[in-house]
């Protein structure tokens, strides 16, 4: 397709997205995330180049489309930070459900649901969250679709973003030990880029400062991610001060019952207190 060629080709379907979205409201078309995720394994611009975590210098697509369908989750986005943003509490509901055709779209509104509602379904949104390497991507893909040609995220997503969002509403519940809720999130970690595991890895810092009794219990999921744990430990213990990092140590030894037959590989791992 000629430059002249591909600018009208990407004018007509801006422009029949912007009127779908004035006829319907928050929507976006039935497995579209599926689409741009066909163009980007296939495209110039694979997912790990378009991803701007960090403020990486990323290059726009090449595709037309792929631009068109990144405008059109923008716009879904920017509607539902809108609509959220309405004293109406179940406005945002209507959304979701039309948006259950699409794995990105459904996401986001859950996501966006669960905060409008005052986080009181912590398991619906808990449930939503993919599972398996493969799922998470999607978590990190949506970074990069919410990021091309775009200055700030909407209003609902401040500040840094949806992926970002999410990933906090979860370390909350983590923290809260919610049920799945860490299983979720060192999964989403797992799958993490440079900039995203650091912003995961200083939430887990706290997690293992100030939640000892959420490690001990989640330890079946901690220790499959050990070296990581480790490492965060070693540098927990290269920044405190002596007695920050006892009192840390003691909390996990006060937390560690008699019969739970975790306790002394969570003790060593720890370190003892003295």
């Amino acid at each position: 397709m000629s430059r002249a060629g591909g600018q009208a080709f990407l004018g007509l379907l801006l422009a029949t997205a912007a009127a779908a979205a004035d006829a319907s409201g928050c929507s976006v078309q039935k497995g579209l995330y599926d689409e741009w995720l066909a163009l980007s394994k296939r495209g110039a611009n694979p997912r790990k180049v378009l991803t701007l975590l960090g403020g990486t210098n990323s290059t726009l697509p090449d595709s037309a489309k792929e631009q068109t369908i990144g405008e059109a989750y923008r716009t879904f986005f920017q509607c539902l930070s809108d609509t959220a943003g309405q004293k109406d509490e179940k406005a945002v509901q209507p959304f979701c459900e039309e948006a259950a055709g699409d794995r990105l779209a459904s996401l986001v509104c859950q996501t966006v649901l669960y905060v409008k509602d005052g986080r009181t379904g912590s398991k619906e949104f808990v449930d939503a969250l993919p599972a398996g390497k493969k799922g998470v991507e999607m978590i990190w893909d949506l970074e990069a679709i919410a990021g091309l040609e775009q200055k700030q995220p909407a209003a609902i997503f401040l500040p840094k973003g949806p992926a970002y969002k999410l990933i906090d509403e979860l370390f909350v519940l983590v923290l809260d030990g919610k049920e799945t809720a860490a299983a979720k999130y060192f999964n989403i970690s797992g799958s993490a880029p440079e900039a995203g595991a650091r912003h995961m890895d200083e939430q887990i810092k706290v997690l293992l400062l100030e939640s000892p009794a959420v490690v001990i219990k989640e330890w079946a999921v901690v220790r499959q991610y050990l070296p990581k744990i480790k490492k965060l430990l070693a540098e927990i213990a290269g920044s405190l001060p002596r007695a920050d990092l006892n009192k840390m140590r003691q909390g996990v030894a006060g937390f560690c019952t008699m019969d739970n037959l975790d306790c002394p590989e969570i003790r060593k791992t720890f370190g003892r207190p003295e």
